[in-house]
């Protein structure tokens, strides 16, 4: 019986193929991005982490903070605090274990083409914490700790496939850094997930043992921000306790370490243990979550626009259904028919849709919605594909019973006594404007909430950043064992011969030296810190983020100096107490007197530089306006080289390592990327904000067309002999056209109204009304001018066949 009801179903629809296939294509598509959100929404707030016991793995993060809990410097931990809280770890009775990361990035110096790799320099337990999958060898051995001094490596499977050819025998190989062979004796597995605490998108290539960790010698009065301390909690313990009690002792050798520092005067450390899974997550949940709401919008406008179509056939069915009565049907019996016809269209659709969702995710993990977290372990997987099927089955049954209460059994069996006349089925004109309303406060609400997510993320994409964007270029240099070779004197000197030879270039025009940019490829950026206007202890004091360089650097990086004068080489070589300040800056001291001659004191201390340049302000992404220094100085640890080739040219990474290996063969080039780059990348997510918003409006103004264009093609066909008398007694084609308009903008005022007040309600619940109120109705008003236009043109289009003919056609029903 079942079998022969499906087949029937199945023959009915083979008949209809259009609907047959609108229907499938429609409820696919959108279902389809429905479960792709929901399965990413999934593994980023529901799915557990990978490692074993990860609700006790916490992110060690601090800040130093005085008597106030004011921030004094962001992101603050000592370095020499978290290796002597490592060694130290059996005093802290709340914490079961302690591992610590130092990531960096290297040239290895033993391959063909020096490639550059991401450097993890870790503590054996940092993978035991993990329990990291292993390909071939082992991890780090207790005996291979810090103190150990062992070159021993551990590499990534991508690395072992594409440096090694996956070679078995890569146990017995060794790869280079600084001049030192480091052994390997492990690869990890290709789906070891490795949870990424720092810079997104970051992926380690090789693991080192901690003691050759590319960091500076670690001292209390200075922070690393390479560092990351991981704590794995007793099962019993509290984070509160834990980090208290890590607090209290962090602070105890602090003040012991720092005393009689001024900097450190009446300064403590805040700590805060992180779960692991909001570091990782971090706010990725807020993206998946606007895709998913989006895709649940898209689906309601889809599903209206199914049960506008599956009404419609339901009323081209009625004599088939008035035959079914007329031989003892029932209506549970016309309940089920239309069920199995439904069953088979969803049926369809949830396989096309768990297709899209392949698709969907395939482009989220190709980098199309920018840097989100645990995109590596997204997939397809039973609770998805079960997720489909049970949407499916529920919208299949909703949606049948919606159909089965607009046939009025008592009428079907009136029409077949009747032959037909005048007693056929009819959609009411209620359920007809509900769905107009429906579909059109849908449409509403999307667009103004699209319209300003858009017009934020358009801002930022189009604000002048204030820096030179074209034909620069960002170059980190890598300087091997020169920096335990040589002096501080002859790393300068060293750099300033590859400079000259880099100007000598005929394609560069400007070329200078320094450290960290304000952006760079370090997507998290860099801790602020605090002077002060006066000296002394605890005297008005200003936060600020300070970047060192030659003026030939701030040239090229495309600083624009507006007051004052820019550094002389001599001031760079020699570290000149002077300093040049932003417009930002410059505001706050002309308050206070001159500018040009002011001088800057170092937190609680009589120490001064001198102002005596003014640059305008630069817009970064990501990035608040803020009091920026920049400090003469020529860096030889970490250097960067700021390129600016002429117009219509450029410079390759490979054109450079050539120039340096002609200097000294220790030199590399280690990170090599232009300007423009670099802003498309911390950009990503504006971009995406935009497109995706984009599109979402214009797939919800078509469907919201089709389905309008369906209902008042309906409303039409039911009032076509009215509409041609009114023609035949005089009235013209716009007195038609306004009076049918008319009774579609009636449910435009449903929504609109219901529109409003969904909208003022969320804005009340975020406590956002009254700074947005101006922007948001200014979105509303616009959202409200498409809406109406969509309204027109739909009601144009379906009563073009009525107004554009004599009255005659109409009145045959033609």
């Amino acid at each position: 019986m079942v079998t022969h009801s499906i087949n029937m179903a199945w023959q009915r629809l083979k008949r209809h193929i259009s609907y047959t296939v609108t229907i499938i294509l429609t409820l696919g598509l959108a279902l389809g991005a429905l479960v792709s959100t929901y399965n990413l929404n999934y593994q980023l707030l529901a799915a557990p982490l990978p490692y074993p016991d990860a609700e006790r793995l916490m992110l060690l993060r601090g800040a130093l903070v005085d008597d106030n809990n004011e921030i004094k410097q962001s992101n603050f931990i000592p370095h020499a605090g978290s290796l002597t809280s490592y060694e130290k770890q059996p005093q802290f009775p709340e914490i079961e274990n302690i591992a610590l990361q130092n990531i960096s990035i290297d040239v290895e110096q033993s391959l063909p083409s020096s490639p550059t790799f991401n450097i993890g320099a870790i503590t054996p337990e940092y993978m035991q914490l993990l329990d990291a999958p292993m390909a071939l060898g082992r991890y780090f051995s207790s005996d291979e700790g810090l103190g150990s001094q062992q070159p021993v490596a551990m590499i990534s499977y991508s690395v072992w496939q594409q440096y090694f050819a996956g070679n078995p025998d890569v146990l017995e190989k060794t790869v280079v850094f600084k001049g030192v062979s480091f052994r390997i004796i492990g690869v990890t597995a290709s789906q070891f997930d490795e949870p990424v605490l720092s810079t997104p998108n970051w992926h380690t290539d090789v693991w080192l043992t901690y003691d050759y960790n590319d960091s500076p010698a670690p001292q209390w009065q200075r922070n690393n921000i390479q560092t990351y301390q991981i704590l794995k909690l007793h099962k019993s313990a509290d984070s509160q306790t834990a980090q208290l009690s890590l607090e209290n002792w962090f602070n105890e050798q602090l003040h012991q370490q720092t005393r009689g520092m001024q900097d450190f005067a009446n300064s403590r450390v805040k700590l805060e243990l992180i779960p692991f899974k909001t570091r990782i997550v971090g706010d990725a949940s807020q993206v998946s979550l606007m895709m998913l709401l989006g895709s649940i919008v898209l689906l309601l406008i889809a599903l209206s626009n199914i049960c506008n179509l599956v009404l419609s056939r339901a009323v081209e069915q009625q004599r088939n259904f008035a035959v079914q009565a007329a031989l003892g049907a029932r209506p549970s019996h016309l309940f089920h028919h239309i069920v199995t016809e439904l069953g088979l269209l969803f049926t369809c659709a949830a396989a096309i849709s768990l297709v899209v969702a392949t698709a969907i995710i395939w482009l989220l993990k190709s980098g199309m919605a920018g840097p989100l977290a645990r995109l590596q372990t997204l997939q397809l997987e039973l609770h998805t594909v079960v997720f489909a099927l049970i949407t499916s089955v529920a919208l299949c049954l909703m949606l049948a019973w919606i159909v089965s209460r607009q046939l009025n059994y008592q009428n079907i069996i009136r029409q077949l006594q009747s032959s037909g006349k005048g007693t056929g089925v009819q959609i009411s004109a209620t359920t007809r404007n509900l769905l107009i309303s429906f579909q059109l406060l849908i449409c509403l609400s999307l667009l103004t909430v699209c319209l300003g997510v858009f017009q934020t993320s358009w801002q930022h994409l189009q604000r002048e950043t204030g820096i030179k964007e074209q034909n620069t270029y960002q170059v980190a240099l890598n300087l091997g064992t020169l920096l335990q070779q040589m002096t501080l004197e002859e790393r300068r000197q060293l750099l300033l011969s590859a400079l000259d030879s880099l100007r000598a270039l005929p394609q560069v025009e400007h070329a200078g030296i320094g450290g960290y940019p304000p952006i760079s490829y370090w997507v998290p950026g860099f801790s602020s810190r605090q002077m002060q206007f006066e000296p002394g202890i605890k005297k008005n004091s200003f936060e600020f983020q300070s970047t060192a360089g030659t003026a030939s650097y701030f040239n090229a990086f495309g600083t624009k100096l507006i007051d004052g004068r820019a550094f002389t080489m001599e001031e760079a070589i020699n570290n000149e107490s002077v300093v040049i300040i932003n417009q930002y800056l410059a505001r706050q001291l002309r308050e206070r007197g001159q500018v040009l001659g002011a001088k800057l004191y170092s937190r609680n201390s009589q120490n001064s530089v001198e102002v005596i340049g003014v640059v305008d302000d630069i817009y970064l992404p990501n990035q608040p306006n803020i009091a920026r220094i920049f400090i003469p100085a020529i860096p030889t640890g970490y250097p960067f080289i700021m390129i600016e080739t002429k117009a219509n040219t450029g410079i390759s990474k490979a054109e450079i390592n050539q120039l340096l290996v002609d200097i000294h063969p220790q030199m590399r080039v280690y990170n090599f990327q232009s300007t423009t780059t670099l802003l498309a990348t911390h950009l990503q997510r504006d971009r995406v904000a935009s497109i995706f918003t984009l599109v979402l409006s214009v797939i919800a103004l078509v469907l919201a067309a089709i389905g309008i264009y369906g209902v008042c093609k309906y409303n039409i066909a039911l009032r076509r002999f009215e509409l041609g008398v009114r023609m035949s007694i005089g009235a013209t084609p716009i007195t038609v056209l306004i009076l049918i308009l008319k009774d579609n903008l009636r449910p435009l005022l449903i929504a609109v109204c219901a529109s409003a007040c969904i909208l003022l309600s969320i804005s009340a619940l975020q406590d956002t009304l009254v700074p947005n109120t101006a922007s948001s109705i200014v979105h509303w008003l616009v959202s409200l001018a498409a809406v109406i236009t969509l309204v027109t043109g739909v009601t144009l289009a379906s009563a073009r066949d009525i107004i554009a003919r004599p009255a005659l056609h109409a009145l045959r029903g033609e």
